[in-house]
């Protein structure tokens, strides 16, 4: 992350206290999985975790949590909401970008309005046997202005690809407003094969 982006990502998180309503779509998929009982085990992580409002809901839901993000901010309000509660959250300062994820190790992987094709050769690594990849974020639909950048959005099917020969459990592909604007929201929540057979 470049220097510029740094200090707004920071300044953003400096103006707000709390870490916010967690996303329809991540509240319903963790529903549908019950609680941490998967041979994957209980670890999640949370990339990108911003002020860390699904990384509060996993702990709430019995999740050992990782919450990854590069702004000190937005940990230092998630730290402080985990402690205040007794959940178990480990805060982690790095770019998820250069961060290099632990192979096989997460019962549930989460990122939510976040975009780095870079990393999704190792978002996948990263999840269990058994366990499953809970994403969502903006996309690109045509006849549809995003409110985000192109760069910014995923394009059709492209959640699919990453799940390639995963099962997928549940789908995203709708709506939502961003500053006043429509902003087309794409999300997936698909399970690793327990074995290779």
């Amino acid at each position: 992350m470049d220097d510029d982006r740094l200090r707004r990502w920071q300044e953003r998180h400096r103006t707000a206290e709390e870490p916010g309503a967690p996303s329809p779509f991540v509240v319903d998929a963790l529903a549908l999985l019950g609680a941490p009982a998967s041979a994957a085990g209980d670890r999640a992580l949370d990339l990108a975790c911003g002020r860390g409002r699904h990384a509060l809901l996993l702990a709430e839901r019995g999740y050992r949590v990782d919450a990854v993000d590069f702004a000190l901010p937005a940990l230092t309000i998630l730290r402080r909401h985990a402690l205040a509660r007794r959940l178990d959250v480990r805060c982690l300062a790095a770019d998820v970008g250069a961060w290099p994820l632990p192979t096989d190790r997460y019962a549930l992987v989460l990122v939510v309005s976040f975009l780095d094709r870079s990393v999704f050769p190792t978002l996948r690594a990263a999840v269990a046997p058994g366990g499953v990849l809970l994403y969502e974020t903006h996309a690109r639909r045509t006849g549809i202005a995003s409110a985000v950048r192109t760069e910014f959005c995923l394009a059709p099917g492209e959640l699919d690809a990453l799940c390639a020969d995963w099962e997928v459990l549940l789908r995203r592909d709708d709506d939502a407003l961003l500053r006043g604007r429509r902003a087309p929201r794409a999300g997936i929540l698909a399970r690793r094969p327990a074995s290779a057979h």
